[in-house]
């Protein structure tokens, strides 16, 4: 059953926009006019939905080569200016309101991406105890709890960090995979159950590909990525 999205109340005050400080829509804070030229994803890998120049090519040449455990990645924006920077301050400088402004208007694009069903649980990222204890919070839970809850679906912590690893920024490709390699374990066995994995952004997909076998060891029929955003 396709899911609708949740109205506005006519209610909800206006705070302020999150880019220009001026009075943004009702309950969101960002404008119609900081909001309209946000760079949203456009042509992409209809399976890692890495950018991709041709609008008529639906894979790119790695997922054709090598198709990854994954289902399919949902992404909404473009990892540039200036959603790169609000995702920064949302994760690094404790900008919760960024981090929930840019849940809400991905909304509409997570719903639109599916013509059927959605998944059935949503789980977020996890973070290593260490690295949550220092950042203060998981990004990534925040993001899946207000999706779940807009949009009517279990969310459950499906999976934890073994692992305390080097940041990924600081790695390439390679470097990333072989980071991850026994990074995450299932905390609980699935049942057929197709299960969005919620993160804030995703880059080469090494976090994506091993969550995925993760998960579907456990017994998960489809693996999902939702990300807020996906860099080039």
């Amino acid at each position: 059953m396709r899911l609708a999205l949740p109205a506005l109340s006519s209610l909800e005050l206006c705070g302020r926009c999150i880019l220009c400080d001026d009075i943004g829509q009702p309950g969101l804070d960002i404008c119609q006019d900081c909001e309209a030229p946000l760079p949203r994803l456009g042509s992409h890998c209809r399976r890692c939905a890495l950018p991709l120049p041709n609008l008529d090519q639906t894979l790119c040449g790695q997922c054709q080569l090598q198709p990854p455990p994954f289902q399919r990645v949902v992404a909404i924006y473009l990892y540039q200016y200036p959603i790169a920077e609000l995702i920064a301050g949302f994760k690094y400088k404790k900008q919760l309101s960024y981090g929930r402004t840019l849940s809400k208007i991905a909304l509409k694009g997570f719903v639109s991406a599916y013509s059927g069903d959605m998944p059935d649980i949503i789980t977020a990222t996890p973070l290593h105890w260490r690295r949550r204890l220092k950042r203060g919070f998981n990004q990534s839970e925040h993001i899946a709890s207000y999706l779940a809850k807009a949009l009517g679906i279990r969310s459950l912590p499906l999976l934890k960090r073994c692992q305390f690893t080097p940041p990924q920024q600081q790695l390439d490709a390679q470097q990333r995979r072989h980071n991850l390699s026994r990074a995450f374990a299932a905390t609980s066995a699935l049942k057929g159950q197709s299960v969005a994995v919620v993160d804030d952004v995703m880059t080469t997909g090494a976090t994506a590909t091993e969550i995925s076998k993760v998960l579907l060891k456990a017994g998960a029929g489809e693996v999902h990525i939702w990300v807020l955003a996906r860099t080039p």
